[in-house]
């Protein structure tokens, strides 16, 4: 039974499906007769509130055809089902709430479109469009890096615009006009694409400015090695005089180790070589 199956009697969930019926109709026809004098604002939220009640009927029907179901059987049975006057009828109470509200859409979009979406979506890409052009039109020089970084991020900015309100409006604007206004928006990113890949000219030009300032590398110049200037220093000399043998010596030993610290024999025969 209906009752134990959704909590509630089918003339109950008939009665529920009645009054959605109805509120949907009376905001229906309240839209139709007032769409013309609303303002954007006032027209989205109006047919957004139909739309909510659109759904409650159509949540109604189907509450109302299961508790039909369940009336006769249970849903799981595949052997139960509607007579064909029940099922028509449930069929035609959607029918006509979708009809209805196609109608509504129709006098709301007759409104929004050409009275706010149109020109507000045509501004915006007009207004990419240019800002582009501007960018594209400034010659690649150094000393306008800055100022096209400028006019690029400036075409980013109104691309983002153009898209975000291309897709605000998208629902409302007429099938024969759609294609068109995607057409533009695709045609305005590949703009915006090649702008950004114009940078790189950019810094090229900026980085051939910079050499040109800084002139030729200049060419490493040699360092001139210092000159070492040693004082002659006379050998010491033995007389043959006792007396003077350990003077003698101990200047040759002094001298022996400023030549060769080490004292190597060969040093030392070569030094000898020389004194005499």
């Amino acid at each position: 039974m209906a009752k134990e199956t959704l909590g509630k009697t089918v003339k109950q969930l008939k009665q529920e499906r009645t009054l959605a019926k109805s509120a949907f109709t009376k905001q229906a026809n309240y839209l139709g007769k007032a769409a013309d004098g609303m303002i954007k604002h006032e027209l989205q939220e109006e047919f957004s509130k139909l739309s909510t009640l659109a759904r409650h009927v159509s949540d109604a029907n189907d509450d109302y055809r299961a508790g039909l179901l369940a009336e006769a059987g249970t849903e799981e049975d595949e052997e139960v089902k509607l007579d064909k006057h029940q099922q028509a009828e449930l069929e035609r109470t959607m029918e006509e709430c979708d009809m209805r509200l196609r109608d509504i859409r129709e006098a709301v979009q007759s409104n929004l479109w050409p009275r706010y979406g149109e020109e507000e979506v045509d501004f915006a890409i007009q207004e990419a469009e240019e800002a582009c052009d501007r960018a594209q039109a400034s010659p690649i020089t150094a000393i306008n890096r800055d100022g096209y970084e400028l006019q690029l991020e400036r075409a980013r900015r109104l691309i983002h615009d153009t898209t975000e309100s291309l897709k605000d409006w998208e629902k409302w604007i007429p099938h024969d006009q759609i294609a068109h206004l995607k057409g533009r928006l695709k045609d305005l990113r590949t703009f915006g694409s090649n702008l950004e890949a114009r940078r790189a000219d950019f810094l090229t030009a900026q980085k051939i400015a910079e050499e040109e300032r800084r002139g030729p590398e200049p060419q490493p110049t040699a360092v001139p090695q210092p000159v070492v200037r040693i004082k002659p220093t006379s050998l010491p000399k033995f007389t043959g005089f006792r007396r003077n043998f350990h003077r003698w010596r101990r200047d040759w030993e002094s001298l022996q180790k400023q030549g060769e610290p080490t004292g190597s024999v060969e040093v030392k025969k070569f030094q000898l070589l020389d004194s005499c």
